[in-house]
C-alpha cells in the first residue's frame, strides 16, 4: 500500500516510521527545504556558523511512549536535556528563577537535525508542495485511490493520505475533494480551530559579548513573550545569540507592518528587559509564524475518513495539545491503527 504524507514534521515522520516498518510503501511532501515544522533551526551569521532554534525552542516528554523515543535519541547525542537557570519576569519587572516540572530537552545540532534523524529512513522529498487532491476512488482501473496535484501540473497517485498541515492549510486542501468524499465532517471540524501568530526576532552579537547566566526568560509583558539565550544550548563564541518570540497580541496587530519596524520595537522593548546591547545585534533576522499555537486544539489524537477505498487521515500538534509530544502521540497513533487495518 502507498500512502502519501503531506508535511515533514514531527506527526508526519512519526505516523510514516509505524507504517513503514509495516512494510507500506510510504512518501513524505515537504513544501520547505528542511525537516520540522516549527521544530526549526536558522542558520546564520558569519559563514552561517551560529544555529539558532527561531520555532520551539525546547520540549517536554511526559508520556511514556514519547519519553522512550526521547531517551533514545538523549542515548546517540542527538538530544539533550538544557540545563541551567531558567527565569521569569513579571510585569513589575521582577526576575526570579522558574523551575520545571520536567526536563527541556532540545538537539546540540539543531531541532531540525532530530527531525532530520528521526526521518532518515522514510523518502522525504523537499520543496514539493501539494496544492490539491483528486479523489480517484472504486471507479477506476490500474490508478491509485488518491491523486496529489502540484502546482508544476505534476501528479502522483497514493492508496492513502495523512494531512499534517495545520488545520487552516489541511481545510484548505481537504475542500479540494469536498464534492467527491464524505470530508463535511472534517471540514466542519477543524474549521473551528483557532490559531495564534508569532514573530520569532534571531539576534546575533560580537564573540566579546556578555550573554545573561540564565537559558531563557519568559516575560509578563505587551510585546515579549519568551528570550532564548541560545549560546547557552551551542557554547560558541558564532552563537551567541537571542530568540526573541513576540506575545501573540503583539503579532496579530503588526502582521502586516513593514518588517523592518517590526524588529526595531522588538528590540527596543528588548532593551529596555536587558539593557542597551540588546539592542545592537551584529546581526539579526526576523520570522513569522502564522499558525504558532492552536488556541482549542481538537479532542482527538487523529481524524480520519475511513469510506470505500478512501483513507484520509489528519494528525498534528492541534490534536490533543500543543506540544511536540501531542504532535508525535498523534502521528505514531494514526500509524498503529492504520497498520492493523490495512495490508501492506
Amino acid at each position: 500500500m502507498k500512502i502519501a504524507i503531506i508535511g515533514a514534521g514531527i506527526s508526519g515522520l512519526a505516523a510514516g516510521n509505524e507504517l513503514i516498518k509495516a512494510g507500506h510503501e510510504v512518501v513524505v511532501f515537504e513544501k520547505s527545504r528542511g525537516y520540522g515544522g516549527r521544530l526549526a533551526t536558522r542558520y546564520a551569521g558569519k559563514d552561517n556558523q551560529a544555529k539558532l532554534d527561531h520555532g520551539v525552542t525546547y520540549f517536554q516528554a511526559k508520556d511514556p511512549e514519547f519519553l522512550e523515543l526521547v531517551n533514545k535519541y538523549s542515548e546517540k547525542g542527538i538530544l539533550t536535556t538544557w540545563d541551567g537557570n531558567f527565569a521569569h519576569r513579571d510585569a513589575k519587572g521582577n526576575i526570579k528563577s522558574k523551575e520545571a516540572d520536567t526536563p527541556y530537552y532540545y538537539a546540540p545540532g539543531g531541532m531540525n537535525e532530530f527531525c532530520k534523524q528521526f526521518g532518515r529512513m522514510l523518502d522525504v522529498r523537499m520543496e514539493e508542495k501539494v496544492s490539491g487532491l483528486t479523489h480517484i476512488g472504486e471507479n477506476r482501473t490500474k490508478k491509485r485511490s488518491w491523486m496529489l496535484n502540484f502546482p508544476t501540473a505534476l501528479t502522483e497517485g497514493a492508496d492513502a493520505v495523512i494531512i499534517t498541515a495545520p488545520a487552516r492549510q489541511a481545510y484548505a486542501l481537504i475542500n479540494t475533494t469536498i464534492d467527491e468524499i464524505e470530508t463535511l465532517k472534517l471540514i466542519r471540524e477543524i474549521d473551528e480551530v483557532e490559531y495564534e501568530s508569532q514573530f520569532s526576532l534571531m539576534a546575533g552579537y560580537l564573540a566579546d559579548t556578555e550573554m545573561p547566566e540564565w537559558n531563557a526568560l519568559e516575560c509578563d509583558d505587551e510585546i515579549i513573550q519568551w528570550i532564548s539565550n541560545e549560546y547557552t544550548k551551542r557554547k560558541e563564541d558564532s552563537n551567541k545569540a537571542l530568540v526573541v518570540q513576540t506575545t501573540w497580541e503583539f503579532a496579530k496587530k503588526h502582521a502586516n507592518e513593514e518588517r523592518e519596524k517590526v524588529q526595531e520595537i522588538i528590540l527596543d522593548r528588548l532593551a529596555q528587559i536587558l539593557d542597551g546591547w540588546a539592542a545592537l545585534p551584529e546581526w539579526k533576522s526576523l520570522h513569522y509564524w502564522k499558525y504558532s499555537r492552536a488556541i482549542n486544539p481538537l479532542p482527538h489524537d487523529f481524524m480520519e475518513i475511513m469510506g470505500k477505498e478512501t483513507p484520509l487521515a489528519l494528525v498534528g500538534a492541534y490534536m490533543n495539545g500543543n506540544t511536540v509530544e501531542s504532535a508525535y502521540l498523534s502521528g505514531v497513533r494514526l500509524g498503529q491503527k492504520w497498520v492493523n487495518r490495512f495490508d501492506s
